[in-house]
C-alpha cells in the first residue's frame, strides 16, 4: 500500500476533477492522462497489471496517482504522467515517494544500459538498476555530476553499489560505486578513487588520517603510472612498485619542533620580529595574533601575552632555572631546552588572562581567554600546541595557553580534520623525548 494520501477529496475538489476529466469510469468523460499512460504500458494485460481503486488527487504540486497490481501512475501538471514499478518503484517508495528528496518522477524506466541496466529520472535525482548492483539511488549534487562527466555506468566507475552516504568529517559525503567511490566535501568537490590508489588511500584511514580528502583526479600516463593528489599528499602508482606514499612537507611556518626536531642553526633569530604587547613574534604570526586579540575583545574576552620570543640564552636561562627548581627530569616535561623551542622561532606565544588569573596553569583552559583559545584559535592560524592527553606525541604536559602559528590553512585543516598535534599532522614521529 501507499504512504498516507489525502483519504477523501471534498465536494468541490470532486467537482474540480470531473470537470478536468480526471476521475475513472465515468461514461462521457475524456480519458486521464493517467489512463493514457495505462493503455500505452500495456492496461491490464501490461507490466503494471490490474488497476487498485481510482485515482486520487490532492498531492504536492496539483498531483495525482493510481495504484496497480505491479506499480502506480503518478501525474502533475509539471511532469505529465509516468509509471514506476518493480525494484526502481520499491526504492523510490522508500525514499519518501514525491515527498522525498527526489520528488517525482520525470520520465519512464528506461532500459537497455549496459549490462542489462534500466534507469528512471526524478527531479532530484535518478535511480538505476542493473542484475548484479539492484537498484541503487543515483546521487544528486555535486556527486552524481562527477559519475555523469565519467560516463556515467558505461564509465569506469560502472553502476552505483551503495546509496549517498553523508556525515563524514568536515560535512563530507561519498558513494560506492562498482569500479570505485566518489566523496565530496564543502570547499573541496567531488572526486573519484579507484583502484589500488582507493585500497592505499583506505588503508591511511580515509579521509580522517593523515591524506585527508581527494583534491584531484586520478591522472594517468602510461607506463609513468597514475598519480593522485590529496589535501595531505600524492599517492603514485607503478606497475613495478605499487603505490607509494609522499606527504606533504612542512613550510616555513609549519615547520615542526620539538625534542626530536631543533631549530638550525640552533641558535636560530628570526629577522622579522614585532612587538606585540611588549613582546615579540615573527611578522606573520604577529598578523594573526592581532586578529586573535581584536576578536577576542569584541567577544568581551580581553587576552593578554606573556611570552613570545626568547633568543637561544634567555631560553638556557629559563631551562636552567628549571632544572634547578624541578631536576632535569621535570623540567624537560615544562620547558625546552635552548635550541629546541618553539618560542625562539618567533611563532609560539604564551597567553593570559588581564589580572593573571590562572597563569601558565592548566585551570586557564577553563577561563574565558582559554575556552576563546580552544575554539576560535584556528581561525587566525594558530592552533594550542601542546593539547590535553597529547604527552607522547609533543614531549610537553598540556599546556591550554601556548598557541602556536602555523598559518590559516594549516589550522583550519588541523581542526576540520580533527588532528591535534603537528606530528601527526605531517607523520613525524612520536617525541616524547630527547
Amino acid at each position: 500500500m501507499k504512504h498516507i494520501r489525502v483519504p477523501a477529496l471534498s465536494m468541490v475538489f470532486t467537482v474540480l476533477c470531473l470537470l478536468s476529466g480526471l476521475l475513472v469510469g465515468a461514461p462521457g468523460w475524456a480519458a486521464s492522462p493517467i489512463q493514457d499512460k495505462y493503455q500505452a504500458v500495456g492496461g491490464p494485460a501490461g507490466i503494471l497489471g490490474a488497476a487498485i481503486g481510482g485515482e486520487k488527487c490532492g498531492l504536492a504540486g496539483g498531483g495525482c496517482y493510481q495504484d496497480y497490481q505491479r506499480g502506480q501512475i503518478h501525474w502533475t501538471p509539471a511532469t505529465g504522467a509516468r509509471a514506476t514499478w518493480g525494484a526502481v518503484g520499491t526504492l523510490w517508495q522508500q525514499q519518501g515517494w514525491e515527498q522525498g528528496r527526489l520528488g517525482y518522477a520525470v520520465t519512464d524506466e528506461v532500459c537497455g544500459l549496459v549490462r542489462s541496466g534500466c534507469y528512471q529520472s526524478f527531479q532530484g535525482g535518478q535511480i538505476h538498476w542493473s542484475p548484479a548492483s539492484g537498484a541503487q539511488q543515483t546521487v544528486w549534487g555535486a556527486i552524481r555530476n562527477r559519475w555523469a562527466g565519467g560516463g556515467f555506468e558505461s564509465g569506469p566507475l560502472g553502476y552505483p553499489a551503495a546509496a549517498e552516504r553523508c556525515g563524514l568529517r568536515a560535512g563530507g559525503c561519498y558513494q560506492a560505486f562498482q569500479g570505485g567511490q566518489v566523496h565530496w566535501a564543502p570547499g573541496i568537490g567531488a572526486y573519484a578513487t579507484g583502484g589500488s590508489i582507493d585500497y592505499v588511500w583506505g588503508t591511511l584511514g580515509w579521509e580522517n588520517g593523515r591524506l585527508g580528502y581527494p583534491l584531484t583526479e586520478e591522472v594517468c600516463a602510461g607506463d609513468a603510472g597514475c598519480t593522485q593528489n590529496f589535501q595531505g599528499g600524492t599517492l603514485a602508482w607503478l606497475p613495478s612498485t605499487g603505490v607509494t606514499v609522499t606527504f606533504n612537507q612542512p613550510g616555513e611556518y609549519q615547520r615542526v619542533i620539538n625534542k626530536r626536531n631543533p631549530l638550525s642553526p640552533i641558535d636560530y633569530a628570526p629577522s622579522d620580529l614585532v612587538n606585540v604587547g611588549g613582546q615579540a613574534l615573527r611578522y606573520q604570526a604577529a598578523l594573526g595574533f592581532w586578529q586573535f586579540s581584536d576578536a577576542a575583545s569584541a567577544s568581551g574576552v580581553p587576552v593578554t601575552v606573556v611570552s613570545a620570543f626568547r633568543s637561544y640564552a634567555t631560553q638556557a636561562s629559563l631551562y636552567n632555572s628549571y632544572v634547578a627548581m624541578y631536576g632535569q627530569e621535570r623540567a624537560d616535561t615544562i620547558s625546552a631546552r635552548p635550541g629546541f623551542s618553539e618560542h625562539q622561532s618567533g611563532l609560539a606565544v604564551d597567553i593570559g588572562n588581564p589580572g593573571g588569573v590562572c597563569g601558565l596553569q592548566e585551570c586557564f583552559a577553563h577561563t574565558a581567554a582559554g575556552q576563546f583559545a580552544a575554539n576560535r584559535a584556528h581561525e587566525f592560524g594558530f592552533i594550542v600546541r601542546y593539547p590535553a592527553g597529547m604527552s607522547y606525541w609533543t614531549g610537553y604536559a598540556y599546556e591550554p595557553w601556548h598557541l602556536r602559528y602555523v598559518g590559516k590553512d594549516v589550522a583550519m585543516d588541523m581542526h576540520r580534520r580533527g588532528i591535534a598535534t603537528l606530528e601527526q599532522y605531517y607523520g613525524y614521529s612520536p617525541a616524547p623525548g630527547y
